[in-house]
């Protein structure tokens, strides 16, 4: 996922892991799915300071880390944060999701201070994709809810907006085949397709144009 925005979410990652990430990695075979890796895209500091605008794009990026229950929550998100960039001076390491070297797919859009909110569940090994949303909704338990009380009541407290696809939205492509395949593309306008005889046999490929890079550099 990549946002602009954490919001207070506790000083313990129950939230985080039991309301957020569980609403994320739901499926209909969840019982015979593997635990997800989770990883969030954040702009670092010096990756705001080296944007077009400098500091001035930062004036939406909200993390604080004040406080002591402030760094309490930075100390349990810093295992999943990545950077937006992954191409400063102090670099941290590569997440390694499929057992080999992990992809790193450029955007274009490194000195572009990110203000999209992005969330993407990628198949093992990060070549297609579950489903996608471009949303309002940044990270916080105002957007997504804070959980279900003992009256069995969800407090949401804000109105977001967002588009969801995936590959089941194309159920025409049965008829051509096979079923449709959604991929990632960046820094053009039609990805990398199979030959025809792989296409015929995979189904249909329907690519999603993504604004960020694809990197997963944890944080120095």
């Amino acid at each position: 996922m990549q946002i602009s925005s954490v919001a207070t979410l506790g000083q313990t990652e129950k939230w985080l892991k039991e309301v957020f990430f569980k609403a994320l990695s739901s499926s209909p075979h969840s019982h015979q799915t593997p635990t997800p890796t989770y990883s969030i895209i954040f702009p670092t500091p010096d990756e705001i300071r080296r944007s077009l605008d400098g500091y001035n794009s930062g004036g939406s990026i909200h993390m604080k880390t004040q406080s002591a229950a402030q760094q309490k929550q930075l100390a349990y998100m810093r295992p999943y944060l990545c950077q937006w960039a992954g191409d400063g001076p102090t670099s941290g390491t590569y997440i390694d999701l499929s057992g080999d070297e992990p992809p790193k797919w450029e955007a274009g859009r490194a000195r572009a201070a990110p203000h999209i909110k992005t969330y993407i569940r990628f198949r093992d090994g990060m070549e297609s994709m579950d489903w996608a949303m471009v949303s309002s909704a940044n990270l916080s338990t105002q957007a997504w809810g804070a959980g279900v009380n003992s009256a069995g009541e969800v407090r949401i407290c804000s109105w977001e907006i967002g588009v969801v696809v995936w590959p089941g939205l194309f159920g025409d492509c049965a008829d051509e085949g096979g079923e449709a395949v959604m991929v990632p593309t960046f820094k053009k306008d039609r990805p990398s397709m199979p030959s025809e005889t792989e296409e015929k046999e995979k189904g249909r490929g329907l690519l999603l144009l993504l604004s960020d890079s694809v990197c997963l550099t944890t944080y120095p």
